[in-house]
This record gives structure tokens, C-alpha cells and sequence, in this order.
């Protein structure tokens, strides 16, 4: 068990690793947190969780994760959103949020949801996204050394 406020690791999936994949092979690492892998699973069924892992794969494989000329990418706040409709997804209108973690160079996927309203996404699920966001960098840093 951990002890007072000390951050634990996410329980997260690990989609691909740097270096892995085909030739020439991913430029980022991608973890997904087990929050996002089950809700991605309440509302997708396998094909259209197979879609949308692609499409993370795709962004894993640019020098750049946040730029796509084949992925639908967005800036929201200080991470971004993968937005996909229509095909293998029929009528759902998905996205995928996730940020960049520069020094591991990993795609952190935090959440997905299906977006039911037309104008911005609902301020509850950015909220949801900030806050897991923060808590993934918290589980990154080194527990503090106790003074002696």
C-alpha cells in the first residue's frame, strides 16, 4: 500500500513501443490508461476500437503527434483529441484525447468518449482529462527521498 500522499503508477496498456512496428518503426512510445482502454470499450465495439488504436499508431509513427495530414487531431488546452465519425464508427462520433510526454516521447492516452453534443466538448470530460493528465505526470515523478 503507499504510504501518505505518494503518487501510484496508473495502471496503464502499453499500445506500442518506440522503435517497434514496421519499418521504419514508431517514433513514440504509446500508453494507454486502463480508464481509457475501458471506456473507449463501452461505447466501440473491437473493429471500432481497432480503427481508432490505427489512427493512434499513425501518430506514433510522425516526428510530430500532434500534426497529422491522414488523422483528425485538435488542440484542447494543453493536450489534443483524435475526432473520427462515420465509417466502421456508423453514427458515433468519437474522440480519443491524449497528450505528449516529450522526455519518455510517449502518446499518454487519457480518455475517450462519445461525444453526443455539437459545439465543444462537455466541460466534465475536459476536467476528467485535466486531472488524469496530471495525475499520470505526478505517477512519473521519483517518490521524494525521506530526511534522515
Amino acid at each position: 500500500m503507499a504510504e501518505g500522499n505518494e503518487p501510484r503508477r496508473k495502471p496503464v496498456k502499453v499500445g506500442v513501443k518506440e522503435g517497434g512496428g514496421p519499418p521504419p518503426g514508431y517514433r513514440w512510445n504509446v500508453e494507454i490508461l486502463a480508464q481509457a482502454f475501458d471506456e473507449a470499450m463501452d461505447f466501440l465495439n473491437e473493429d471500432q476500437y481497432a480503427h481508432l488504436s490505427n489512427q493512434v499508431r499513425e501518430l506514433a509513427a510522425q516526428d510530430e503527434p500532434t500534426r497529422s495530414e491522414t488523422v483528425d487531431v485538435r488542440p484542447v488546452e494543453d493536450f489534443h483529441e483524435v475526432r473520427d465519425k462515420g465509417g466502421v464508427l456508423g453514427k458515433i462520433n468519437a474522440r480519443v484525447f491524449y497528450f505528449n510526454h516529450k522526455p519518455t516521447r510517449t502518446i499518454a492516452v487519457l480518455g475517450a468518449i462519445k461525444k453526443e453534443n455539437d459545439g465543444p466538448t462537455p466541460i466534465g470530460d475536459l476536467r476528467t482529462m485535466r486531472r488524469r493528465k496530471r495525475l499520470y505526470l505526478e505517477s512519473l515523478e521519483p517518490p521524494e527521498s525521506e530526511s534522515v
